[in-house]
């Protein structure tokens, strides 16, 4: 994603005549309730714009249509409450990333998904990532409206397509027409949610996905059968709720409480003095800090100045043969005893140019080993 993606949290908002296209391939039930979920619904103009356009054409239907979004940006997030409470039906959108968000059961009558386009170092693309979040939002038997690139969805090796087909019925795939398609080279794929998941080893690359250039263009007006689809109403209204609670949303809340002061003077007070050891630092305690790199660099000592480097060395030796006797007194087998042995070593540059070494190696004599040695035959 270039660099003002990434500041826009990969927000760019769906095309007005893409908007209006889309509204044309489906219709609104008879009655009942049907509510609609952005995944990433930016200042929700995509999902109020669809709502607008239906119910100016619901002819005779009483269904009322309902809107809920997740966005990641605070002020974006307003906005699409602000827009959502204007239409009827109202909505709400929740202020948190997908990724720490969970919709109720039964889902939504319609998912829109319109993901941040990226890919992810060591975890595969964007988009097929959060659509793993987002598949189970969708009610059995809603729609799934995706826009992705073409070039994402036809690649069998981002799974998004192979994704799709295990948790939906692709019911049509349409690229944008010209000249949107020549800019951002985008598709619409338009899904019905299956009663139940596919089994992830018995399910191809799809056929649909395989061959771009053969899907047909989104039109500006319905193509005829079997469009436009009628939604399905609602079993029950959603609730979106955090699942985790991100860095922003903590400082916010924070901001607003009254334990705010409280917690700016323990912030604010100076560091505690510091204690001396409760024991004194021994030749093991060195040995650590040199082996972590903890005592390199310049060390100042009554007014004389050292740059220190030390390292930490690990050697195995043998140390002692031990014969092995049979019952009968007979020599078996001889048993080498080996030793690991740690070495401190310290070279220190002084203000004068003179460098000097120090070692803790000290040339041990074979000794009876100790406690931990490992006797290898």
């Amino acid at each position: 994603m270039r660099e003002i993606g990434r500041v826009a949290q990969g927000h760019f908002p769906t095309q007005p005549r893409i908007v209006r296209s889309i509204s044309k391939l489906f219709k609104l039930p008879p009655g009942g309730l049907v509510t609609m979920l952005d995944a990433g619904c930016g200042t929700g103009q995509t999902i109020h714009a669809l709502r607008k356009q239906w119910l100016a054409a619901r002819h005779g239907t009483t269904a009322a249509v309902r809107l809920y979004g997740i966005e990641s940006d605070r002020g974006r997030c307003a906005e699409a409450n602000r827009t959502f409470a204007q239409g009827p039906g109202g909505g709400r959108a929740l202020w948190a990333a997908i990724e720490d968000c969970a919709v109720s059961e039964p889902g939504a009558s319609m998912l829109f998904f319109n993901p941040p386009y990226d890919r992810i170092r060591g975890a595969g693309r964007q988009e097929h990532l959060l659509f793993q979040r987002v598949k189970g939002w969708c009610a059995r038997g809603g729609h799934l409206v995706m826009i992705v690139p073409d070039c994402i969805l036809a690649d069998a090796a981002s799974n998004l397509a192979v994704s799709v087909e295990r948790n939906y019925e692709a019911l049509g795939v349409f690229r944008y027409p010209e000249p949107e398609y020549k800019q951002f080279r985008q598709c619409v794929l338009v899904a019905q949610c299956r009663e139940r998941a596919q089994a992830r080893e018995r399910v191809p690359f799809p056929a649909w996905a395989k061959h771009p250039s053969e899907w047909p263009v989104l039109p500006d007006e319905c193509p005829g059968k079997p469009w436009p689809v009628r939604l399905v109403p609602a079993a029950a209204d959603l609730r979106l709720r955090r699942t985790a609670l991100s860095a922003e949303v903590m400082l916010d809340t924070l901001t607003c409480s009254p334990l705010r002061s409280a917690m700016l003077r323990e912030v604010l007070a100076e560091a505690p003095a510091v204690e001396r050891p409760l024991l004194p630092l021994k030749e093991g305690h060195l040995a650590l800090a040199l082996a972590g790199g903890l005592c390199d660099g310049v060390i100042e000592k009554d007014g004389e100045r050292f740059l220190v480097k030390g390292t930490l060395d690990r050697q195995t030796k043998r140390v002692a043969q031990r014969p092995k006797y049979t019952a009968t007194g007979e020599v078996s087998h001889v048993v080498d005893v080996w030793r690991t042995i740690y070495s401190m070593k310290v070279r220190c540059l002084r203000d004068s140019g003179e460098i000097e070494d120090y070692s803790s190696h000290i040339e041990d004599e074979a000794a009876p080993p100790t406690d931990g040695e490992d006797e290898v035959a």
